[in-house]
């Protein structure tokens, strides 16, 4: 288990638990995982404080989560996406009774 990189989502404040709460998603070898984590801090608490508790606190629901648990991303495929000029399913099925 090597975590190569760590994001962060939007940092935001909830005054209701006072703390700091993001999503953080965490790159461990091939794989994506996202946990939700939250440090409990002031307002004004310095910005290294707030970063540093966010991301022990991802490491360490990565750590102890069960594997089947995880919010796991899926790995890009080489498909391409549906343009605009392609039609979807259900546009093919029903044609213009669909619009």
């Amino acid at each position: 288990m090597q975590i190569e990189q760590i994001e962060f989502d939007n940092v935001r404040y909830n005054p209701e638990r006072g703390a700091f709460e993001t999503l953080v998603k965490l790159h461990d070898g091939e794989q994506y995982f996202s946990y939700p984590a939250h440090v409990y801090a002031p307002l004004n608490a310095e910005f290294a404080f707030v970063v540093r508790g966010l991301e022990q606190a991802a490491r360490k629901a990565h750590k102890r989560t069960n594997p089947e648990l995880r919010m796991q991303h899926a790995v890009a495929t080489g498909i391409a996406p549906i343009t605009p000029r392609q039609k979807s399913l259900l546009d093919r099925l029903l044609g213009k009774v669909a619009a």
